[in-house]
């Protein structure tokens, strides 16, 4: 599943590493090139939640597998359009294809973490943030080299992860029987609230991270010159990602999820606020401990809900990855309006303010589930 993930989501890597250069090729400015992210980013997870109820109601259907070819077909041939209106419909396919593989497949991961789901699926989200960072190293060269159609790369590793799925997918796609007293009608309104902190958490979190993932390439090419540099520049915020999702998972079996998600979102708010104005040459390690503690709430987040919502994992980790990383996604729209009129570096600083919202979701996730102590959903908070 890590794989898989790894593969999926390397994908927007492309879109984020090549951004000065479609912004050049296409003649758009900074608010069009926020809105492909945005669309991208955005039809990728709010319909997750179509997928993860198919992933619960028809849990043998190779969802993960068709959902690697679609997006990796997609946007390979980006490097290939020469108009706005042909890049939009491109991330729109491919934006579906990343919603069809990850339901299914948080769902495995967390099946096979066993009764460490917190670590397990940290292990996943680790392989998804690696996967952005290889490509965001890997494209630029390739681009320079063959040009801009050097973007079929992403058929490679959509291809083999593909084919392994499709092999395997009849020994570990099964129907788990539903948990002891959990019924489809009675499962929601207890944890209403704790679910929608969570849920506003991962929304405003997934704002800012979305901006910097957007523009972070474009500061670091604005100040110096470099796409090469503002392609290291992101790969190290997302090879960071992969540590900060890991050792997130590490310190949840600790000292629970929600005290994690806590300290890392204001730890990363911290971070986040001066990166803009640093320095170039302070730029690449700041961004890695940054990304760190932005990226370490991200897979806890997700483990809360599933736990919270125990029947109805597809749809659990669909909401969370789906619906809250897909309104988030908006905040790469913001992060390029705002730039447009005041600069990438003002542009990044305003977003990242939307993490005071994160935070004060937080204390009241961790407030209602200590109320709600007697529960044993409270036991994992």
């Amino acid at each position: 599943m890590t794989f898989g993930h790894l593969a999926i989501d390397s994908n927007p890597a492309l879109l984020f590493a090549l951004l000065p250069l479609f912004v050049g090729r296409l003649h758009i400015d900074f608010t069009l090139a926020g809105s492909l992210a945005t669309i991208l980013l955005m039809t990728s997870s709010v319909t997750q939640p179509v997928f993860g109820f198919l992933q619960d109601r028809y849990p043998l259907l190779p969802l993960s597998a068709a959902g690697l070819l679609l997006a990796g077909a997609a946007m390979g041939l980006t490097g290939f359009a020469t108009s706005y209106a042909q890049m939009l419909v491109l991330v729109l396919v491919a934006g579906l294809g990343v919603a069809a593989f990850h339901p299914q497949a948080v769902t495995q991961a967390a099946r096979a973490s066993a009764q460490r789901p917190g670590w397990g699926v940290s292990i996943f989200f680790g392989g998804g943030s690696t996967g952005t960072a290889l490509m965001s190293l890997a494209i630029v060269p390739a681009v320079m080299a063959f040009g801009p159609h050097a973007t079929l790369i992403t058929l490679v590793p959509a291809t083999f992860a593909a084919a392994l799925f499709w092999r395997a997918y009849r020994t570990w796609l099964r129907e788990d029987p539903r948990p002891a007293g959990v019924t489809r009608s009675g499962s929601f309104r207890p944890v209403a609230l704790p679910v929608s902190m969570l849920l506003t958490v991962s929304i405003l979190r997934s704002g800012v991270m979305t901006a910097y993932l957007t523009f972070l390439p474009t500061l670091v090419v604005l100040r110096t010159g470099s796409l090469t540099l503002g392609g290291l520049a992101l790969a190290a915020f997302l090879f960071s990602g992969t540590i900060g999702a890991l050792l997130g998972g590490v310190l949840a079996n600790r000292f629970g999820g929600g005290p994690v998600v806590l300290v890392s979102l204001i730890g990363g708010m911290a971070g986040l606020l001066i990166a803009p104005w640093l320095p170039a040459s302070l730029l690449v390690p700041w961004m890695v401990v940054a990304g760190v503690l932005l990226f370490a709430p991200e897979a806890q987040v997700t483990a809360l809900a599933q736990r919270l919502l125990p029947g109805f994992v597809g749809i659990a980790s669909s909401l969370m990855m789906g619906v809250g990383l897909g309104l988030g996604n908006g905040g790469a729209l913001l992060a390029g309006a705002i730039a447009d009129r005041r600069g990438v570096q003002f542009a990044l600083t305003v977003t990242t303010l939307l993490m005071l919202g994160a935070i004060a979701a937080a204390v009241a996730y961790l407030a209602s589930m200590r109320r709600a102590s007697p529960q044993p959903a409270a036991q994992h908070a």
